[in-house]
């Protein structure tokens, strides 16, 4: 039987999942992982910004897993991260999945101990079938998709600096974490290369329950957002409540939060792009936005397929206010060798209710 893409995403995004919490859950092996991100691999937003092995394997394993069942899509699985690592004595090593837990164990041993490479390379390898009841029921794919015009967009670890530290610290408002492990997020989204819209997304917090320590249960959010076919597992009821609620980064310019504010929204901050796309599709909170280019196609192709399934979206903030009309975010293929056309340049808006759009941008263009 053919295999089908969304539960194969998702399966790919548990063991994303597992291999995140592996290396996480070993003090010595997290900061053996760490490796700090310079030159044009760096976020400027950030006076520090870390890429881990993790992030790496993680990628790397998820390309590997999709490319074996759907070899149409190899040459348009694409990530964050540059499969190169430097190990300790700064040879450049690049990380690949191999054909068998011993020929990955042998590419991870220039980095890593024997036996955190074997214990790493049998997480690779192991099989993975995500299959619980939050999941929901998912529904057969249409039988003429064009696989090879499809593209994915991977998010290895959205959160590295929360998963590397840990600390975690709340918000004034229920549910919604400001930094910490709650705000990390794997994200892998499918876009359609001619037409540039995301269709499929999925996204996985790999630290959403603690049931020991050290010992977590993922939570999985996915969405079909194709021609003839919406769906998804995000039902959640929109709340009643007296104030709208954005959800902000913490260097969000102070213009833009006092607009907010004269619309009735409340504002709580919080690390992560895929984190503070959750909480829009969840209706924690109404609206995130961004007026800066610091997030990238690997950022929000996940979240907005599911926004879309939802009848939401995520809009570019600058081109929807230059426009005067909603511009939502593209991932066209042209162009994307050149760095800055992976960016979102012009900032989002992420909403579940695309009403609320037409009065934000006439407050934005006063």
């Amino acid at each position: 039987m053919e295999p089908h893409l969304l539960q194969q995403l998702i399966n790919a995004a548990e063991k994303a999942a597992n291999i995140a919490r592996v290396c996480r859950s070993n003090e010595a092996l997290l900061k053996l992982l760490v490796q700090e991100k310079t030159g044009p691999d760096a976020n400027a937003r950030f006076e520090h910004d870390f890429k881990t092995l993790a992030d790496v394997l993680i990628q790397e394993t998820i390309k590997h897993d999709i490319c074996e069942l759907f070899p149409a899509m190899r040459e348009a699985i694409k990530g964050e991260e540059s499969p190169n690592f430097t190990n300790v004595e700064g040879e450049s090593v690049t990380i690949v999945v191999g054909e068998t837990v011993e020929e990955t164990a042998q590419c991870l041993t220039a980095i890593l101990n024997a036996e955190a490479a074997e214990i790493l390379a049998s997480e690779v390898h192991r099989d993975v079938a995500y299959e619980e009841e939050v999941l929901g029921e998912i529904p057969a794919l249409p039988a003429d998709l064009d696989y090879s015009n499809l593209g994915i967009w991977i998010d290895p670890i959205d959160g590295t600096a929360e998963y590397i530290s840990g600390d975690t610290i709340f918000t004034d408002f229920p549910g919604i974490t400001s930094t910490g492990l709650d705000c990390v997020t794997v994200l892998v989204g499918v876009y359609d290369r001619t037409t540039g819209e995301p269709v499929i997304g999925v996204v996985s917090q790999p630290f959403h329950n603690k049931l020991d320590e050290n010992v977590y249960r993922s939570l999985v959010f996915w969405g079909i957002c194709l021609p003839e076919l919406h769906a998804n597992n995000c039902q959640f009821e929109r709340p009643t409540r007296d104030n709208r609620l954005g959800i902000f980064s913490s260097s969000e310019n102070g213009d833009i939060l006092q607009r907010i504010m004269d619309l009735g929204y409340e504002f709580a901050f919080a690390a992560g792009a895929g984190h503070k796309a959750v909480k829009v599709i969840t209706w924690e909170v109404d609206l995130y936005l961004l007026s800066k280019g610091s997030t990238f196609k690997w950022d929000t192709c996940a979240p907005q397929a599911i926004l879309r399934s939802l009848g939401g979206d995520i809009f570019s903030y600058g081109g929807s206010i230059n426009e005067c009309k909603p511009i939502a975010l593209s991932y066209l293929d042209e162009g994307e060798e050149i760095e800055n056309l992976k960016c979102n340049k012009d900032g989002l808006i992420a909403v579940r209710d695309v009403s609320l759009i037409d009065e934000l941008l006439a407050k934005f263009k006063e």
